[in-house]
This record gives structure tokens, sequence and C-alpha cells, in this order.
């Protein structure tokens, strides 16, 4: 049976509101008794009902950070970032992760819960839009909500520039001499896309249009999940229906583009002499894999450290401006394109 506030007083011979009073270091208990109150904390294992108190005092001590799912490599750089510098950031507060699952109305039910239960003092949101009337009751509310790799308009916002480092993708397999370039994207239409999908396919479209190449939809080819199979999937597609590409620029990411080579070996492509693939993110495996795969640097870790350092600045009443905060890219070539 779990220990409570009434079993801590009994032990130390005071009333349950002292020890409340304790707990919260109330300057109108004397030293003596603090002491004998703590003590008997330790000696009994208590621990404050957290969600009780926040009842009280209007704090929850935690930060929520909200992902559309943990299908990709880049969700899980970004985590790493926040929980690398969390206990240097975030002092004593705690972290609460909530998965959406992809599901709209689910979102919107976490965020109002966090919101109207207390269970958190600020957000985190990665490739999200929370939608404008959950925004403004955050703003209301006075809870800071930050995005990542999204935008609205009176959010704080820390994002990639996500059209420039497609154009620099694009631009390299144009000037490598590639005429018929396709892109593997993310789903870019559904009202729950993030937005660097459809920012990498205008960056992509850019780059066409400067090299006077035609943009051809037909050489656009969309994944939902960002799973290495799905690259597999893709170059199987455009293998059986005899589509035409002599490169892919893989701005779903680099887990899918090294799909796309495994399944060119298979297919017995010759990776970069027939098809030249270009992927995103600059994953760890990129330079592992055989031929190391060119792409687009992006910090991902540093949008969850600014993302953090952001709530963390709002929470202790500073005031942050309202801006996008845009990290610059790097094309890294290697032998994949």
């Amino acid at each position: 049976m779990a220990v409570t506030i009434h079993d801590v007083a009994k032990h130390a011979g005071v009333s349950h509101t002292t020890v409340s009073w304790v707990i919260h270091d109330d300057p109108r208990i004397t030293e003596g008794t603090k002491i004998k109150v703590r003590n008997s904390i330790d000696k009994l294992n208590y621990h404050p009902n957290v969600n009780a108190r926040s009842l009280i005092r209007g704090k929850s001590n935690t930060i929520a950070v909200i992902v559309y799912f943990f299908s990709s490599i880049f969700e899980l750089e970004v985590l790493k970032g926040i929980e690398q510098y969390f206990d240097e950031i975030a002092g004593d507060y705690n972290v609460n992760i909530y998965s959406t699952r992809g599901n709209c109305k689910r979102k919107e039910k976490i965020l109002k819960e966090i919101l109207y239960g207390q269970r958190a003092d600020a957000v985190i949101m990665l490739s999200m839009n929370p939608g404008n009337d959950l925004l403004q009751e955050y703003r209301k509310e006075n809870v800071p909500l930050v995005l990542i790799e999204e935008s609205i308009k009176g959010a704080l916002t820390v994002k990639n520039d996500n059209i420039g480092g497609a154009y620099m993708a694009t631009e390299h397999l144009i000037k490598t001499g590639r005429k018929n370039i396709g892109i593997v994207v993310g789903e870019y239409e559904s009202d729950e896309s993030g937005l660097s999908p459809s920012e990498r396919l205008e960056g992509y479209k850019r780059a066409l249009e400067d090299y006077n190449l035609i943009f051809n939809p037909d050489l656009v080819f969309t994944i939902d999940n960002y799973y290495f199979e799905e690259g597999q999937v893709a170059l199987q597609f455009i293998l059986e229906k005899e589509i035409h590409v002599d490169a892919l620029f893989c701005a779903a990411g680099d887990t899918v583009a090294i799909g796309i080579l495994d399944q060119a070996r298979k297919s017995g492509i010759s990776i970069p002499e027939e098809l030249s693939v270009v992927g995103y993110d600059d994953i760890h495996a990129a330079a592992l894999v055989s031929p190391a795969l060119t792409t687009i640097r992006q910090p991902i870790e540093s949008l969850g450290i600014t993302a953090l350092e952001m709530v963390m600045k709002a929470l202790s009443g500073k005031k942050v401006a309202i801006k996008d905060i845009v990290f610059d890219q790097k094309l890294i070539v290697r032998s994949s394109a």
C-alpha cells in the first residue's frame, strides 16, 4: 500500500498540513520541524502525489513532447538531442513523450488533456501543427508550445531549411549530368502531412526550373511511414512500371534511401552508373553502406536542443520572440551520386 501524507504526519507527530508545508518549504515552519518531517519522509519512502500538487499550485514540473510516430531515425535523433541535454537545460523538470500514431483526433485529445488537465507546463511538438484554435488556447493559458519542423503564425518554431536542402540535392544531381530525376517524398497532401515533405518537393521543383528541366509529376513517388522497406518498394514500382529515371532524390530520408540502394543491388542496378541516389539527414549508416550515400546533412539533434532551450526560456518568464529559427543544410557528397 502506498504511503500517504497522513502516514508521514503520524510518524513525525505533526499534522498533515505541516507535512504539506514542509514539502513546499514554507518559511513558517521551523528548521527543526522540517528536519523531523523530512526524516520521516525518507524513512517511510514517501513520494508526494504530483498530480494533486499540480492542481494546487497550477504546475506539473513536466514538459510534454508529442511526436507523430516512432518510425524514423529523425524522430529518435530529435528526442536524443532533448534527452542528452535535458538535465543540463531543464533541471528538475520531467519529460513525458506522447505519440499520436498519425491520428488527428488523438493529437487534439492529447493537446487538450495536457492543457486542461495540467499534465505539462510546456509542450514541444514534432512535425505536427496544433491548429490555430488550440494554439490560441495555449497562448491564453500561458503554456509555451514550440513546434519542430512545422510552422504556424504565432507559434515558436525550430526548423530546417528544407527548401534549400532539397534544392542542393537536386542541383547536385543535375550538375552530375542527370536529366530524369525522380523524388521519393513523404505524403504531402493529407491534413496530417508535416511541413517538410511539401517544402522539399518545392525545393526539388525550383532546382529543376532554374536548370530548365521540366517537372514531371509522374516522377514523384510518395511513402507514408519512412521505413527502409518503402525504399525497396519504391524502386520495385519504378522498375516494374518501366519508369525511366537516372537519379532519385530521396527526400523521405536516408533510411528510405538505403532501402533504395538495397533494392538496386538485388535488381542488378549499378549505383551511381545507372542510377544516382541522394538521401536526406546524414544518419550514421549513410557513410557505412556500400556505396556510401550522398545526402543532405541536417542538424537533427540541434532541433531538439534548441526547442528545449526555447521552452525553458519561456517558462522562466523571459520574453521569447515569435519567429522561425531555421537551420542551414549541407550537401555531403559520397559514392552514390
